[in-house]
């Protein structure tokens, strides 16, 4: 009992820690030295950014032992998802052929789709990992709450279209000027 508990905490940070190491080894082979302020960016804004949207009220993780260690309200797991997203999304662009600006920008079309499309509905709909909370007065508060028709409010996919465009342009600004 004890062990299959202690294992189920840290199914998820294994899983994607494995993931995130997959794809940076990839990463490494094709971009050496520069994916690593790449992987920092991600990590730094993933724990930073997590903690401060839900700090606000936007959403919770929930405290199953399924979501495991937490670094103050964010599981841990959170950061390496983030990782392989940003990642595995510019690494499926080039592999489309893409370069350059292209593969950065369908980076983060193919992410905010995955996002909609699979992470939203399982891991906090079907899994219960975290709960959405209307906020009034919250970030997008521009958006009228008849659009709210998805698992999160339309920001989230906002920010996984964004995001992932701005931290793969960096690495391609870092393979430009250096």
């Amino acid at each position: 009992m004890f062990m299959s508990l202690r294992l189920r905490n840290f199914a998820l940070l294994v899983v994607f820690v494995v993931l995130a190491v997959l794809t940076s080894t990839i990463m490494w082979d094709l971009f050496n030295w520069r994916m690593l302020p790449h992987i920092l960016l991600v990590i730094s804004v993933a724990v930073i950014g997590e903690n401060l949207v839900s700090s606000q009220g936007y959403y919770h993780y929930t405290r199953q032992e399924t979501n495991g260690p937490f670094v103050r309200s964010v599981p841990l797991w959170i950061m390496f998802l983030w990782v392989f997203c940003v990642q595995t999304g510019f690494l499926v662009s080039l592999n489309l052929g893409l370069g350059g600006i292209s593969a950065c920008l369908m980076s983060g079309i193919l992410i905010s789709i995955a996002d909609l499309l699979l992470i939203e509905p399982f891991m906090s709909r079907t899994m219960e990992l975290w709960r959405w909370t209307p906020v009034v007065n919250g970030y997008f508060r521009i958006v009228p709450s008849k659009v709210h028709r998805f698992t999160a409010p339309p920001g989230n996919y906002v920010t996984w279209f964004v995001f992932p465009i701005l931290a793969n342009c960096f690495l391609v600004s870092l393979m430009i000027f250096f």
